[in-house]
């Protein structure tokens, strides 16, 4: 095989490798029930469901927010800091409703 053909081969899976990287997404099904125990176990409380926005980026360091709510309708904003692209997160409660 001709040096330029493996260079362009290898140069299109370096691609490929980078843009997988780029577009990994959170586990955001796998993410929410696990803040709902946490916060539940923070507060005491239990019946809590977590929502978090689709289509996270998983991303070291970034931030975004989920609303956890119960069945009274009371809620609480939590923000989301990433600590790693592993789907390791950190959590602080930033607002809430009744």
């Amino acid at each position: 095989m001709p040096l330029r053909t493996r260079a362009t081969r290898a140069l299109a899976l370096i691609a490929l490798a980078l843009l997988a990287a780029c577009s990994r997404q959170l586990d955001i099904n796998g993410l929410e029930p696990k803040l709902a125990r946490q916060v539940e176990r923070e507060f005491g409380t239990t019946g809590l469901t977590v929502t978090c926005p689709d289509n996270v980026k998983a991303e070291a360091g970034s931030t975004f927010t989920c609303e956890a709510s119960d069945a009274s309708g009371a809620t609480m904003v939590l923000t989301v800091t990433q600590k790693d692209d592993q789907g390791q997160v950190r959590w602080s409660v930033t607002g809430a409703s009744t």
